[in-house]
């Protein structure tokens, strides 16, 4: 299963460091996954603040972000599962990212993203630290671009560094695409106010287990680990020039949930289930853009 995962993350799409609004704003995420019979769902709330910074000889851009994993045991699992004393995972990073242009139409990001990232069931330790980011070269043609280089990012489920290739561009003014590693997506802008967008992406959290989980006598598991692949459709609807609301229906076509010792070796892994995924949002925009 653990293979599957990350196999699929490596084939199916792009980056989401590339995706990084540059606008001032803020933003509130809510998604949820219902738990099913001997199964895990979660709630995941994500609260991010942008702010990018003109500088001369590029773009800096600066995102705090705040989320909260909360793991839904089905009742007889968590019979099982009683060892694991705490079950809300929390995550808080700081990305700086620095955008400048070389020559011929290429243009380089470097990104990095420290991160806390823990139970929080006991107090902070550098084991709860983790340190992301990545370097990303674009190259821009008239109606199309391409990306290569590559990420860190434990918000996909996995503490390694994966490879970003993608291709965008236009089919028309309302039709673009993005395909690549590790998200691919379709988006139809309706009109200046509406706007249609499928996709597949990866998802997940990589966590620290600050109070250390035992399975059995021999068995500790030091971190969490959830990973999935999700497919959906996004829909957005700008209410005026500062606030945008979003609703996202999707499908996890595959899913792994697992606590790990301190050599990243499985200790438990719970019996996830393939589930339907439901998330809505809402951005404040400072500077009166509706990109």
């Amino acid at each position: 299963m653990r293979f599957k995962i990350v196999l699929l993350s490596v084939f199916i799409g792009f980056n989401s460091i590339i995706a990084q609004d540059n606008n001032v704003s803020a933003g509130v995420d809510f998604s949820f996954v219902p738990e099913h019979s001997n199964s895990v769902g979660f709630q995941n709330k994500v609260v991010s603040i942008n702010f990018p910074v003109k500088i001369k000889s590029g773009l800096l851009l600066n995102s705090l972000q705040f989320s909260n994993y909360q793991m839904n045991y089905d009742s007889d699992l968590k019979m099982n599962t009683s060892f694991i004393d705490e079950d809300t995972f929390k995550t808080i990073s700081y990305s700086m990212s620095y955008i400048n242009s070389i020559n011929n139409n290429w243009s380089y990001l470097v990104e990095v993203k420290p991160v806390l990232s823990s139970n929080f069931a006991t107090d902070i330790t550098s084991n709860d630290f983790l340190l992301n980011g990545g370097i990303i070269l674009t190259k821009k043609y008239e109606s199309s671009s391409f990306q290569l280089g590559a990420i860190k990012n434990s918000s996909y489920g996995f503490n390694s560094i994966i490879p970003v290739i993608a291709f965008n561009g236009n089919l028309s003014d309302k039709v673009s695409y993005t395909l690549g590693i590790p998200i691919t997506e379709l988006t139809y802008k309706v009109n200046q106010t509406n706007t249609f967008k499928t996709y597949i992406k990866p998802n997940g959290f990589y966590a620290n287990i600050g109070n250390e989980a035992f399975e059995d006598t021999t068995s500790i598991a030091e971190k969490a680990r959830f990973q999935s692949i999700v497919s959906g459709i996004n829909f957005s609807h700008s209410i005026d020039d500062n606030w945008k609301i979003g609703l996202d229906v999707g499908y996890q076509i595959s899913s792994t949930y697992e606590l790990l010792d301190k050599n990243k070796n499985s200790v438990y892994e719970f019996q996830t289930k393939n589930n339907v995924n439901v998330g809505v949002s809402l951005k404040f925009n400072l500077l009166n853009n509706k990109n």
